[in-house]
């Protein structure tokens, strides 16, 4: 498949390429739009399975998606190459082959449909929605962000100020850091996003809040709060038709076991909680979380770590209303995130918990900032950060515009590291199936007992990692469906003891969660010539069947 990945796809090239695999590969490929966005644009989900060895929904199925924030591109390349790279393996890998006569993929590989390509197509960056909001964001007055100098980026600018905070870093003239408090008598400057004042008598240069302050992250419905509690969570859960059609999906597909929602930047993949510590995670869940992440770690590279101990600036107030509280507080999903492109690692920074970058020194922070120029000048011949260069500015006069390449250096990756990216995180989604639980009729058979009479007896195992009900937490919230056994009975066999069918209960995994298989047995009637049937089936376990003939 003729899918390249040395650019970012905007929306006409990714719609394209999805109606070109489902056409191309029409035995594993289902397109489908769950929704429209606010601009009116097909919010595009494509199913990959082999439908020659059972339809979708029958199967457990792996969920994953992308651009929830628009900026955030490299998620949906990462979609595209595994896409590419499930069809691509199907009859030539068999364990890609494998996984799709047994398991399904649901890919959404952007969300934020309008608002990637006013990303990609424009200078300018933005949350999610192109939708504005709050109402009153107009009446706002500051700096708005524009690109003032016409080169098509909005960078940084620095302002010659007495009063300014910051100065050039007498180790690297690139580099601004904080002033000292006592310290007088040098050139400071004041430093802001590249923009224009909205209103230039203003007093104190302040930045203009956003007209698109939507955040989909935050309009999830579990924990969900106000905006005055929640920046960017919306009107109400699910307020916008972008995350209704994806809540939606969810609730309308309950054989998905397990989730990823593809964020940028920072290297990390990450796991609930994300208000509470992991200790009141169930502990059968800690455990295959840590199980799973060590694997996500060998494979990706990045450290697998929980929301709430790690990114969580202020863990007194704890941002809430995003997707990983709503798929596994609520639906009980082994859900993940992953922040992809860690350009901080590649220059040699360690890794901090999010709250820890406060307790840092001035020094600790310039001696990091050091290490990324260094990075970009003999890895990237520079290229990511923008030399600062005079212009004389509408509003402040004369000034200095450069700094880092906001979107595809500091937010994603430069196009000569894109696929390389995509390599290392494509992969996990193939773990990720592999442990879903699947359902096995293990053995079936027919013992004649006399006078027309048999026992039948049927094992049903579960042959994956994860119990049939996923995560521990979908015990708690009620929110899997049981094994359900049924028996067929054909060519005058008649059944005298036992039930044509039940509800089984749950089957445990490699991870627990009880037994793994079970017996079940009846008493049945019949000439030679009757058949049998039992099947089983379970949402997140997928369907089994086997036949015999009685005689």
């Amino acid at each position: 498949m003729n899918i390249t990945f040395d650019r970012y796809h905007d929306y006409a090239e990714l719609t394209e390429i999805l109606k070109t695999v489902e056409a191309t590969y029409p035995d594993l490929c289902r397109l489908e739009s769950i929704g429209k966005s606010y601009e009116g644009r097909d919010i595009w989900m494509l199913e990959v399975t082999n439908r020659k060895t059972g339809e979708g929904k029958d199967k457990p199925a792996v969920y994953a998606d992308a651009n929830t924030h628009a900026g955030e591109v490299t998620g949906c390349e990462v979609i595209l190459y595994t896409i590419k790279m499930l069809v691509e393996g199907y009859g030539n890998d068999p364990q890609i082959t494998h996984i799709l006569d047994t398991r399904t993929f649901y890919f959404i590989p952007r969300i934020t449909v309008d608002g990637s390509d006013y990303y990609l197509h424009t200078p300018h960056a933005l949350r999610s929605s192109m939708r504005p909001w709050p109402d009153e964001v107009d009446e706002k007055k500051g700096l708005v962000p524009e690109d003032v100098d016409g080169d098509g980026k909005i960078l940084t600018m620095r302002v010659p100020d007495p009063n300014g905070a910051w100065k050039v870093s007498d180790k690297d003239p690139r580099l601004m850091v904080r002033r000292r408090p006592d310290e007088t008598g040098g050139t400071y400057y004041s430093v802001y996003t590249e923009g224009r004042l909205v209103d230039s008598d203003v007093v104190v240069v302040k930045q203009a809040p956003s007209r698109y302050g939507l955040d989909f992250n935050r309009n999830y419905p579990t924990n969900w709060a106000l905006p005055v509690r929640q920046r960017g969570s919306g009107d109400y859960p699910f307020s916008e038709p972008e995350m209704k059609a994806v809540g939606d999906f969810y609730i309308s597909h309950p054989n998905i076991v397990t989730s990823m929602a593809y964020h940028t930047s920072g290297g990390f993949i990450l796991r609930p909680l994300c208000t509470r510590r992991e200790s009141e995670m169930p502990q059968e869940d800690r455990e295959i979380y840590r199980a799973v992440g060590e694997r996500a770690e060998e494979i990706t590279g990045y450290p697998c770590r929980p929301v709430f101990e790690w990114f969580t600036l202020n863990q007194d107030k704890p941002e809430v209303g995003s997707d990983l509280e709503w798929v596994y507080e609520t639906l009980g999903i082994l859900a993940f995130e992953t922040e992809l492109w860690d350009m901080a690692g590649r220059a040699g920074i360690p890794k901090r918990p999010l709250h820890a970058y406060r307790g840092l020194s001035e020094k600790e922070r310039e001696e990091d900032a050091l290490k990324l120029l260094k990075w970009n000048d003999e890895v990237m011949g520079g290229k990511l950060f923008h030399p600062w260069r005079p212009f004389d500015h509408p509003d402040f006069g004369l000034v200095e515009i450069g700094g880092w390449e906001p979107k595809f250096g500091r937010q994603n990756p430069p196009l000569e590291l894109l696929e390389d990216e995509l390599k290392k995180n494509a992969p996990f989604n193939l773990t990720r199936a592999l442990i879903t639980p699947l359902l096995v009729v293990e053995s079936f058979r027919a013992k004649a007992v006399g006078d027309g009479f048999y026992k039948l007896e049927a094992v049903i195992k579960n042959e994956g990692y994860l119990p049939t009900h996923g995560t521990f937490q979908a015990l708690k919230m009620n929110a899997a469906k049981p094994v359900r056994v049924r028996l067929e009975l054909s060519g005058g066999a008649e059944l005298v003891s036992g039930r044509d069918e039940f509800d089984a209960g749950h089957l445990g995994g490699r991870a627990g969660g009880g037994d793994h298989k079970k017996k079940f047995s009846w008493v049945v009637r019949s000439a030679p010539g009757g058949r049998a049937a039992v099947t089983a089936w379970c949402p997140r376990a997928g369907k089994a069947r086997r036949e015999l003939e009685l005689g």
